[in-house]
């Protein structure tokens, strides 16, 4: 007797939900992003998106190859870029270069309503400014972010209205190569500013 209770409130609940949508407003409401047909734009309406998981392996294979979302890899999730919105930045080491492993570094924002990702290959035991110092099989360099003060934007980087975050690559050898994003490209069009004690 309890069974069949409890067999009848069981259906009651799944017709409920089968009929709820019925109920549902069908007015022609188009949500921000999304377009009459319903597919998705991004940054729509000039207004800026966070990068989504989608939008960040789409950039990984672009930009990384078509093995880059195979290696174990490093996110840095938040806003880097000083705008409000959620960025996106990975590091792995790279394996597949001829040349020898690299610690590859993407980055990926909608920085001003705009879709944009760098690259950078970082190079092992060089003695090169743009290096690591060290490469260790069994334990990547570390990525992390640091904020800084103002007065370190200014006296150091020369720019106090530069994003005062800084993403860092670390092998805990060598000064950990940092990472700043500059709202003004340099001569290549990239946004990301190299910097190294």
């Amino acid at each position: 007797m309890n069974k069949q209770k409890i067999l009848s409130g069981l259906s009651v609940a799944c017709l409920i939900g089968l009929v709820s949508p019925a109920f549902a407003d069908d007015s022609k409401t188009v949500m921000k992003g999304w377009d009459e047909n319903g597919v998705w734009e991004l940054n729509a309406n000039g207004e800026t998106d966070p990068v989504s998981s989608a939008q960040f392996y789409y950039e990984m294979r672009w930009q990384g190859g078509q093995y880059a979302r195979n290696y174990r890899h490093q996110m840095l999730t938040g806003d880097f870029t000083c705008d409000g919105v959620l960025d996106r930045i990975a590091g792995w080491v790279d394996l597949d270069n001829p040349d020898g492993p690299f610690f590859a570094l993407l980055f990926v924002t909608n920085h001003g309503a705009k879709d944009h990702s760098e690259i950078r290959y970082i190079p092992f035991k060089q003695s090169e400014q743009f290096a690591l110092c060290v490469f260790d099989e069994t334990a990547p360099p570390v990525l992390s972010w640091q904020e800084n003060s103002t007065e370190y934007m200014a006296e150091v980087m020369g720019d106090a209205d530069m994003c005062n975050f800084a993403i860092r690559v670390d092998d805990f050898m060598c000064d950990a190569p940092q990472f700043f994003y500059s709202e003004k490209p340099d001569e290549n069009g990239d946004h990301w500013m190299f910097f190294r004690n």
